[in-house]
């Protein structure tokens, strides 16, 4: 089974040339999940500045972790935390085939 990467989600950050991109890395050892960071750059595109590797189990005590909400968790994180706001880009749609 040769490594296949799938991008979960892109999460925008302030300025519209950088993000945060979550990635399930799946190959024969097993799967992880990534969290890269990635800037915006003329004639390059979208390049990865640094990467953090989750396995299984981080994944889901980090679960875990933001999705209490009584006790220790998301209840003593400000709650600007669990706002979400609209992103600093917008897919824009450039050529649609028809069917």
């Amino acid at each position: 089974m040769q490594t296949t990467e799938t991008i979960l989600s892109a999460i925008p950050a302030l300025s519209d040339k950088e993000r945060l991109i979550v990635v399930l890395v799946q190959s024969a050892e097993g799967s992880r999940l990534e969290l890269r960071q990635q800037s915006f750059g003329e004639g390059v595109g979208w390049f990865t500045q640094s990467k953090v590797q989750m396995e299984p189990g981080q994944v889901a005590q980090l679960k875990n972790s933001l999705g209490q909400t009584s006790g220790r968790g998301m209840s003593r994180l400000p709650k600007s935390f669990s706002q979400l706001q609209a992103p600093a880009w917008q897919p824009r749609l450039v050529q649609a085939d028809s069917a």
